[in-house]
C-alpha cells in the first residue's frame, strides 16, 4: 500500500500541472479532509499507509481540483474570523480579507457603546458577516437578507451549527424589512460585468455570478445600497461596505450626492489596499 508521503507529493505535482498555485497546500488540506485528520497532523503520519477506500476517496477530490474546483467546495467548509463555515457552489467562499470589515464594525460598537445594536447583513451568502457579528457583539439582533434561496438556506444551517439566532429574510437587499438598524454591513457583488470572463477559472466557472458581478461598472449595488439606505439607517447610524480596490472614490462619491452622510472613509486591508468604506449618517439627516 502507497505511504502518505509519496501520495501527497504525487498529489502535489498533478496540481501543479494543473495550474494550482498553491499544489502542495491543496494537497494537503484535502488528504487531512479525506482522513478526518488535522492538516498538522499529516507530518506525524508520513509513512502511514493508505487502504484503497482512502486511496479511491483522495483521488477524486484530487481530480476535482484538477478541474480547479475550489477547496473550500470540495471539502464542504472555510474558515472565517476563527470559524467554520459550511459552503457550496450557491455561496461565495468567504475571504479572509472580509474579516477587516467585521473588525471595523467590532470596533466602531466598541468605540460607541451602542447596547443591543440591530444590525444588517445585506447579501448575507454563506452568513459569515451576520452570524460572526452576532456571536461577537453581545445583546446583538442581526437580521440578514439575501435574494438567493439556496445562499440562505446555506447561512441558516451555519446559525444553527454555531448555535446563534439570527433573522434570515429573504428578498433583494431592502426588499420586506421594516424596521431601522444602526449598523448595516454589506459585501455586495462588485465585479464589472466586462471583467467576468478575466477573472481565474476557479472562480469564474465555479463560484456563483450572482454574488459576484456588481452590473457594468461594478457599482450597482453601491447605488442602491447606498441610496435607498436612508429608510433603514437609524439617525446617526453607520454603514460599512467592503468594497474592491479601485472603488473607493466612486463609492464615496455616491454617499456624498445622498446628502445624509459625514465624509467617507475608507480601510485598506493587509496588502495596503482600500477594501472597506464607512459611512457614517449625520444626525438629524
Amino acid at each position: 500500500m502507497p505511504q502518505l508521503l509519496t501520495i501527497l507529493q504525487k498529489a502535489g505535482e498533478f496540481l501543479h500541472e494543473k495550474g494550482s498555485l498553491s499544489p502542495r497546500l491543496d494537497a494537503e488540506v484535502l488528504l487531512a479532509d479525506v482522513l478526518g485528520m488535522q492538516r498538522i497532523e499529516l507530518y506525524a503520519n508520513y509513512d502511514r499507509p493508505l487502504v484503497k477506500k482512502e486511496l479511491d476517496a483522495y483521488r477524486q477530490v484530487i481530480a476535482r481540483r484538477g478541474k480547479l474546483e475550489p477547496v473550500a467546495y470540495i471539502t464542504g467548509k472555510k474558515e472565517f474570523y476563527s470559524r467554520e463555515f459550511s459552503v457550496n457552489s450557491q455561496v461565495l467562499i468567504p475571504r479572509p480579507d472580509t474579516e477587516l470589515l467585521v473588525e471595523k464594525v467590532l470596533g466602531y460598537l466598541e468605540s460607541f457603546t451602542i447596547p443591543n445594536p440591530d444590525i444588517l447583513d445585506l447579501c448575507t451568502g454563506s452568513g459569515a458577516i451576520g452570524i460572526t457579528l452576532a456571536l461577537e457583539v453581545e445583546g446583538a439582533s442581526v437580521t440578514a437578507t439575501d435574494i438567493s434561496p439556496g445562499a440562505l438556506s446555506v447561512a441558516r444551517e451555519n446559525a444553527e451549527g454555531l448555535a446563534v439566532k439570527v433573522d434570515f429574510i429573504e428578498g433583494d437587499l431592502y426588499a420586506n424589512l421594516t424596521k431601522k438598524f444602526d449598523v448595516i454591513v454589506a459585501n455586495p457583488p462588485y465585479i464589472a460585468s466586462k471583467e467576468w470572463e478575466t477573472l481565474e477559472p476557479n472562480v469564474k466557472l465555479y463560484e456563483p455570478q450572482l454574488a459576484l458581478v456588481g452590473g457594468e461598472d461594478g457599482l450597482a449595488f453601491y447605488r442602491r445600497i447606498i441610496e435607498e439606505s436612508p429608510k433603514y439607517l437609524k439617525d446617526a447610524g453607520a454603514m460599512f461596505l467592503e468594497i474592491g480596490e479601485t472603488q473607493a472614490a466612486e463609492v464615496a462619491k455616491i454617499a456624498e450626492n445622498v446628502g445624509v452622510f459625514a465624509k467617507a472613509m475608507v480601510a485598506k486591508d493587509l496588502a495596503g489596499k482600500n477594501r472597506v468604506v464607512f459611512l457614517k449618517r449625520q444626525r438629524g439627516n
